[in-house]
């Protein structure tokens, strides 16, 4: 089941326990704020152990689906940043995955259900991201 929260709750429930929970909300924070910024996003998953009640997150893992017309050229460095695996998991200690709606609802379902397992194939909480 994925529950749907705004960054507001995300702040109250998962990024204040810890200085490093404190440190990855302003990283997931600053990386949605980018990818609204593109008018693109259709939706945003939080994954790993940032939603989980881990008190040591290792970073934040995002599922990002973008409209079938997003395209990365033609964006700033700092929106392109989230877009680029290296920059991104240097810059803001994230991981995002990225796709456009056109791979189709199948497709993004079988995602998310990748997603909702960890390495030992544990159930792991999904949180959508909303504004």
């Amino acid at each position: 089941m994925i529950e749907v929260c705004s960054l507001a709750t995300i702040r109250e429930r998962l990024g204040t326990g810890t200085p490093r929970r404190q440190f990855l909300y302003e990283r997931l924070h600053a990386v949605v704020s980018r990818l609204y910024e593109t008018g693109k996003v259709r939706h945003i998953y939080l994954f790993g152990s940032f939603p989980t009640e881990a008190p040591m997150p290792n970073d934040v893992d995002l599922f990002v689906v973008m409209a079938d017309d997003f395209r990365t050229t033609g964006l700033t460095d700092e929106l392109l940043a989230v877009f680029t695996h290296d920059t991104c998991r240097i810059r803001y200690n994230a991981d995002v995955f990225g796709v456009t709606e056109s791979i189709g609802a199948e497709h993004i379902a079988d995602a998310l259900t990748v997603f909702s397992r960890d390495r030992q194939f544990r159930t792991q909480p999904i949180v959508e991201v909303i504004p």
